[in-house]
């Protein structure tokens, strides 16, 4: 066999060093996530293979969202939807029959509460594992990628943590007041201490009674700050905060990807320390 001219050889020996087209995976995986922050977390995780779509649109409470016919059939082409649980996004159930996709419930996952997602340790050691896995089970191919993208994630986490833990740590005051239960995770994490708040875990507010106690408790114990976020009703959240002589401070338990603050999930959980901070009286 004769051998190839020069000027054909070296392009030849160039092709034999570039990489080779992905031809399994060619479409990223299709992912659904009924919140931003496990969206975020998806993308976190993904690796670059997977397009994922939150449900819950920027600035909206997953309690008042209705899904749309646009939804449902979202989720019936999604190779997996990634609920919440602890009825913060109890709706999904009406997408899923007749859908294809596997569904990963953060209730099901041992040590799982409401809002559990806002304790980046519970993320790391639960959440990232169980996604990475069922995002691998989805796309066998892409499992190198997701276990190198889960070990660095895992390793932010820990960073995170330390980071949040260290600046809490010189707040002069470990007790607050939440327009939503939403904090009691991030709060058992970080040794803070919640004395009640206006609106239940499901978005249930409380009664007159209960009410006026909680304030009662709020004057009682100091607080300064009501932690009130966007998807809230401002107008009742600054009358409120008035009744017991303190501020609003904005937290975000969802993210807003319009919003580099609020962006990412790391991005997010340092938002709402600094917030805190500012809460518990120590921060501009």
């Amino acid at each position: 066999m004769r051998a190839l001219p020069a000027f054909l050889a070296f392009p030849v020996y160039l092709l034999s060093l570039a990489p080779w087209p992905r031809a399994v995976h060619a479409e990223p995986l299709q992912v659904v996530a009924s919140i931003q922050p496990l969206a975020s977390i998806t993308e976190e995780l993904g690796a670059g293979r997977v397009q994922v779509h939150a449900l819950v649109p920027p600035g909206a409470s997953p309690h008042a969202f209705s899904a749309r016919p646009s939804d449902r059939r979202r989720v019936a082409r999604a190779a997996l939807l990634l609920r919440a649980g602890h009825g913060v996004d109890a709706w999904c159930a009406r997408l899923l029959p007749g859908s294809e996709a596997r569904v990963l419930n953060l209730a099901t996952l041992p040590g799982s509460a409401a809002h559990a997602w806002l304790d980046p340790l519970f993320v790391r050691d639960a959440v990232a594992p169980a996604l990475s896995a069922a995002m691998a089970t989805a796309d066998p191919a892409g499992r190198a990628a997701y276990a190198l993208a889960l070990s660095s994630f895992q390793r932010r986490l820990g960073v995170l943590d330390a980071e949040i833990r260290h600046s809490l740590a010189a707040a002069p005051s470990r007790t607050f007041v939440a327009f939503h239960a939403a904090w009691e995770p991030f709060a058992l994490r970080y040794d803070l201490r919640e004395i009640g708040s206006v609106e239940g875990s499901a978005g249930e507010e409380l009664g007159p009674r209960s009410l006026a106690a909680l304030l009662q408790r709020a004057r009682a114990a100091g607080v300064h700050a009501l932690l009130v976020a966007p998807q809230q009703d401002a107008r009742l959240a600054r009358t409120l905060a008035a009744e017991f002589g303190a501020r609003i401070v904005q937290v975000d338990p969802l993210g807003d990807p319009r919003d580099p603050r609020r962006a990412t999930y790391p991005a997010l959980l340092r938002y709402n320390a600094r917030a805190f901070l500012r809460a518990l009286g120590d921060g501009p």
